[in-house]
């Protein structure tokens, strides 16, 4: 098995590598001591497709393979980790799940913009008195006509208070003494949120 990395996954690394050294390094002790990552840093490298990797370039992503992937987030790594953990939600968290099981609505109205740079995606499952276990989430979501009520309360939300759009974990029932568990889009403009 040839291990060696191809020339589109040596680009990608080199492009990042470049980005980080130009603009990552450069104030990141400050940004640390700060817990912030300035908005215009972050919406740079959304712009530049960060935000939508491995997304097919059909709904606005970049098309990556997992291994690409992996050496973006690995440069930025190198010098923030905060900021590399930022775009792998939105990655990994944000736009993966509508990707894969999102309706054609969804991906047209959420799946493009998060890929395409113009919104940040935010993940929500932690709870005080759950942890990140799914099992245990009190948050719950009713079905009302043709949307959800929810009810409860996440926290540690990476990207939360920059977030556009939020992928919520909830209890929608019950069956055979088991929560029944649900993936909800919400909106950065709900009201209540």
């Amino acid at each position: 098995m040839d291990f060696r990395l191809n020339e589109e996954q040596l680009a990608v690394q080199e492009m990042t590598r470049r980005f980080v050294r130009d603009k990552v390094w450069p104030g990141v002790r400050e940004r640390d001591e700060q817990g912030e990552i300035p908005d215009a840093l972050r919406r740079e490298l959304l712009e530049m497709g960060y935000g939508g990797m491995m997304i097919p370039e059909d709904w606005g992503g970049m098309g990556m393979d997992s291994i690409s992937y992996s050496l973006a987030l690995e440069e930025i790594s190198a010098a923030d980790a905060s900021l590399a953990v930022a775009l792998s939600v939105t990655n990994s968290l944000g736009c993966a799940p509508i990707e894969r099981f999102g309706t054609p609505e969804q991906k047209e109205r959420y799946l493009r913009k998060l890929a395409g740079g113009e919104w940040l995606g935010a993940f929500c499952l932690t709870e005080a008195g759950a942890g990140s276990d799914a099992s245990n989430q009190t948050t719950t979501a009713v079905r009302e006509g043709d949307h959800y009520i929810l009810n409860g309360t996440k926290s540690y939300v990476t990207n939360g208070s920059r977030a556009d759009l939020f992928l919520v974990i909830c209890v929608t029932g019950h069956k055979d003494g088991k929560s029944l568990k649900t993936a909800l889009l919400v909106e950065k403009d709900s009201p209540g949120l």
